[in-house]
This record gives structure tokens, sequence and C-alpha cells, in this order.
């Protein structure tokens, strides 16, 4: 009898254990569906087309028959006006490298010029240069970043003279030494000029523009007054093609006469519906130039048979790496957008109850239907909040964190995303007050 009353207990105890672990599976199972989370980040980013541009500039050659040794004075990427010297003929390669070297004896002159009496210098106290100190740091750490190379030795000797003044104004250092330095350079110009033989003709512009010291077969591939004609399969046999010979040794170079030049772009259908109705837009060339490029889409001329289409993109903006550039890789940046990312799983249309409150005190409410927004982890709490994206790029949705005064009108939850947000991508049964 007893062990049939022991029976019984063990059989209610577990029975209740057993009815405990259901009811909390219930639970549990009420309560939490697995979720994933990630954090909501700032980004600037920019839509962007991937092609190979192929580059169309009004170009003429340049010709001279010279002896001797050809010295150019101009870079690639210059300007230059009609009847411009490009060029300087000299008897042999030493006397081209000494009157190089008197070019350079001249800029570092006039540069120290200011040292030999830096206080005279309107802007000499130590305060001024040294905002102009800061002020060059800063133009040569933007012309590093950006792939300004041309640029980078001119901030580097203002830099140079600027610290020296400094040094001499604050008394570090004395002008004598500088002034001993100056001595030095005019003496050594003065003996180049003796020894080096002058130059014997120049060679000159025929036209203004932009001198370019390369040629590369292209130069009349494609007529400028016909370049918004190209088709899908010109720009394809131009991309494909080898380049024509040139195997005229009269030709030193050529000019690039108009200041506009073109990039010609095969678009794909996808693609397409992007560029449309788009005009101006930045071309980027990471094997030529580290430089963005301003330009405007001037002509689409699409293909019926593939769906594709040409691009016609206008530029100006030119410098030395550009100048030789003609098939490359670019990236045409659409749009550039700027805000917090957020996974498109993310994204959800939810109803929100609204609660009005009139000017005499009556509270009443509405409901806004697919009101776009995010779950997010609020504490314990899962938190509906409402964004405003106009981009979503490779996957993920640039919402907006500051509203202008008409998003913030239609803002119906107490808050739109904020940065570090936990926003739930992953997750079944998903509603606002929600607990985890």
């Amino acid at each position: 009898m007893g062990s049939n009353t022991l029976f019984r207990k063990i059989s209610s105890i577990a029975v209740a254990i057993l009815l405990l672990i259901y009811v909390g599976y219930q639970i549990y199972r009420s309560q939490y569906t697995g979720f994933k989370t990630e954090t909501a980040m700032y980004a600037d980013l920019s839509a962007s087309i991937d092609t190979t541009g192929f580059i169309i500039r009004n170009e003429e050659l340049v010709y001279s028959r010279y002896d001797g040794v050809l010295n150019y004075t101009l870079d690639d990427g210059e300007k230059t006006a009609f009847g411009g010297t490009v060029a300087e003929l000299y008897p042999a390669e030493e006397d081209a490298a000494a009157h190089n070297r008197m070019l350079r004896i001249d800029e570092e002159l006039t540069r120290l010029a200011v040292l030999e009496n830096p206080t005279e210098v309107a802007s000499s106290n130590p305060k001024n240069i040294g905002s102009q100190i800061n002020k060059t740091v800063t133009g040569l750490l933007s012309d590093l970043k950006s792939g300004a190379f041309s640029s980078i030795s001119n901030d580097k000797n203002d830099l140079y003279l600027l610290m020296g003044q400094k040094q001499i104004v604050t008394g570090a250092e004395d002008s004598a030494s500088y002034v001993a330095h100056i001595e030095n350079l005019k003496s050594e110009r003065a003996t180049l000029e003796t020894t080096t033989s002058s130059s014997t003709g120049t060679v000159t512009s025929p036209a203004s523009g932009y001198f370019i010291h390369t040629v590369d077969g292209y130069e009349n591939a494609v007529d400028i007054d016909d370049v918004e004609q190209l088709t899908v399969s010109d720009v394809r046999a131009l991309e494909e093609g080898e380049a024509g010979s040139n195997a005229d040794s009269t030709v030193i170079g050529k000019v690039a006469k108009e200041f506009n030049w073109y990039i010609a772009c095969i678009i794909d259908e996808n693609d397409l519906v992007r560029l449309d109705r788009t005009t101006n837009v930045k071309v980027e060339m990471p094997f030529a130039t580290a430089e963005t490029i301003p330009a405007e889409v001037v002509k689409i001329n699409r293909d019926e048979a593939s769906g594709d289409a040409v691009a016609i993109l206008k530029c100006s903006y030119m410098n030395t790496d550009l100048a030789a550039a003609r098939k490359e890789p670019l990236r045409i940046d659409l749009q550039s957008y700027a805000g917090v990312l957020v996974n498109e799983k993310a994204i959800h249309f939810a109803d929100v109850t609204v609660t009005d409150t009139d000017t005499d005190g009556n509270v009443t409410e509405h409901v806004e239907q697919n009101v776009k927004g995010v779950y997010i982890k609020s504490g314990s709490r899962v938190r509906f909040v409402q964004v405003f994206s106009d981009a979503t790029i490779d996957g993920y949705a640039v919402c907006k964190l500051n509203l202008s005064s008409s998003e913030k009108e239609q803002l119906v939850t107490s808050r739109t995303i904020q940065l570090y947000d936990e926003v739930i991508v992953e997750g079944t049964d998903l509603y606002d007050g929600k607990m985890l």
C-alpha cells in the first residue's frame, strides 16, 4: 500500500514538472521567435555604373624637323596658346639638362628672395606664418589623399619657404645661412650660363589648347563634330580595335584644340534606366588619375537590337594624368547619398495607430496604413520606427537622419532611425511593443 502511495506521489510530481515545462515552452515560443540584428551605421555612397570609356579630343598633331635634342617646355595637359613655345632645340643632351637646371635655380631664387629680408614681408609675424603653414600642410595632405601629385611639389616648396621664414623671424635661425645658399645658387647659374650652348630653335603650337607629348594613332579616329552620332557598334570597334600606326618621325606631340573633351561608353540595358534623365555626373578613372572628373551627359544613343546604348559624356577638367588617357575602365557616379545604411531585408510596411489631440484637448485615434519602417531592439522590447529613404544601393537602403519639414510632418512614430540602432533583419511575428 505504501509503495502505491509513493508511486502516485512521484507520478503527480512528474506530471507537474512536465506541465511546467510545457507551459514554459509555450510562453517561450510566444515571446521568442529568434532574430538577427545589424547595427545602423552612417555612410556616404554613390549610385554608380561601371563600364569602359573611349576618350575623344579634337587633336592636332605637332610637327618639327630638327637636329639635336628636343627639350619640352610644357608638361602633359598644360595649356598653350597659338604660336606658343612647346619645345626648344639644343645641340646636346648636356645643354638641355643645363638649361632645365637654370630654370629650377631661377624658381628657387624667386622663392628664397623673401628669406633675405623676411621681416619686410607684410605677413611676416609668427602668428600669420603659422596660419599659412597650417593651410599649406592641409593642402599638401589633401593633394596626397586625392592623388593630385602634380601639385605636391609646389606645396612642398611653399612649406619649406614658410618654415624657413618662421625660423628666421622667431630667431631660431640666422638669415645669413639662406643668403649664403642664395649666393651659391647664383654662382652655379652663372657658371652654367657661360658653359652651356644656347637653344638652336623652338617648336611652336599650331593651335591653342592642351599640349600632350605622346601620340597613340587614335588622333583622327573620330571627328569631333560626329561624336554625338556614335553608335554601340562604333564604340565597340574603337574599344576592341588596334591603334593606327604613326610612322612620321617629325611628329613631336599634339594639341587638344578644345578645352572640352568627350568620353564614349557602352551602357547595358539594366544600367541605362538609372542613367536616363541624368545630366550631371562624376567620373572616376582609377588607372588614369585619382581625381574625380565632373561630366555632363550630352547624348544617349540606344541600340534597338541589343537594348544597350552609347552614353556621350562631355568633360572640361584636365590634368597631366588625363592628358594621355584613351581607353580607360571607369565608374560613372550618378548621385551621392548620405545617411544610415539599413539592410533592405529589414524594411517592413506596418499599420501605425496615431493619437491626435485637437485644440480643445479631445483625443482621437486613427490608423496610418503601410508605413515604411524597421523594427529595432529597444531595451527588452521591439519598437517600430518610420524611415525615409531616397535610394537603395547594393542591397542597403540609405535612410535619412535629418528630416525635412515635410518629412517631420509625415512622421507617425515617436522618432525615425538613429545611428547605432540595433535593426532587426531576421525574425518572425514582429510587432511594436513585443517583449524580447
